[in-house]
């Protein structure tokens, strides 16, 4: 009978639950979850920047507004056949995954490069691709989601964002989006000394795995591992642990409580 009741009282007051949750990786400031940053490939060719951010690009010929960007940041490379390669890597850990672009629409007619070219890469396979001819208007577009996959194994993953080919392109890279799933654990934090019936509970996330964008931004120089699998396995069965001991003393606690023989 003792063990069903402390049974019973770890079940109902132990809860671990999963929910799904979107983090930002923007192209300046990286991962707002991990702080891991975009790898831009090459960075440079002939002496010359080929990935350039905003503050890099005041001589530039083509620039979007700062402040219609993501976190007010962006970062372009325009391609050509010669450079044979150009990349912009993104490690992250979760199960979907949102590309958004910048797109800019000069005429052809300027000389400039305005066309926007370039395939997709998840885990070294080719999984999308994205093209977008100018229309001449000389206006920008902001926000334009590029690319999407929801299918993915919630698992660590490697995008590559490629331009490659024969035609020139001019690539704006503005943020990704990645969702992931945070595992919460519900438990009691402590037992009114007046009632055996209020609890007050403690709850403690944690990210296992790592759309809109979020509220906020985050940004940060240092780089932190990404959340394994087994890593998050070993602190999620420590915090039960934990839970475990936590609930065992309340119930002794309360169940000695109750026993202890009345005041004379």
């Amino acid at each position: 009978m003792i063990i069903f009741h402390f049974t019973r009282f770890i079940l109902l007051s132990l809860l671990v639950m999963g929910e799904l949750t979107n983090h930002t990786i923007d192209d300046t400031l990286g991962d707002q979850l991990t702080g891991f940053q975009v790898d831009y490939s090459p960075a440079s060719y002939a002496g010359a920047l080929i990935w350039k951010n905003a503050s890099q690009c005041s001589n530039c010929a083509i620039v979007p507004s700062s402040s219609s960007a993501m976190y007010n940041t962006w970062t372009s490379a325009t391609y050509y056949p010669a450079l044979g390669n150009v990349t912009a890597q993104i490690d992250f850990h979760g199960s979907a995954i949102y590309i958004y672009l910048i797109l800019s629409n000069f005429p052809q007619s300027t000389g400039l490069v305005s066309d926007a070219i370039c395939d997709f890469r998840i885990d070294g396979e080719v999984a999308g691709s994205f093209r977008h001819d100018t229309d001449g208007t000389y206006q920008f577009e902001y926000n334009v989601l590029a690319y999407s996959n929801a299918t993915l194994g919630d698992d660590d993953h490697s995008l590559l964002i490629e331009i490659s080919g024969v035609e020139p392109s001019y690539v704006i890279f503005d943020y990704v989006v990645y969702t992931n799933t945070r595992v919460s654990i519900t438990f009691p934090a402590g037992v009114s000394s007046t009632s055996s019936t209020t609890q007050n509970l403690a709850t403690t996330s944690l990210f296992v795995s790592t759309a809109g964008p979020p509220s906020s931004s985050s940004s940060s120089s240092s780089f932190r591992q990404p959340f394994k699998g087994a890593i998050a396995g070993i602190v999620v069965g420590v915090l039960i642990f934990i839970a475990l001991i936590a609930s065992s003393f309340l119930y002794l606690r309360r169940r000695n409580h109750n026993s202890s023989p009345p005041a004379k």
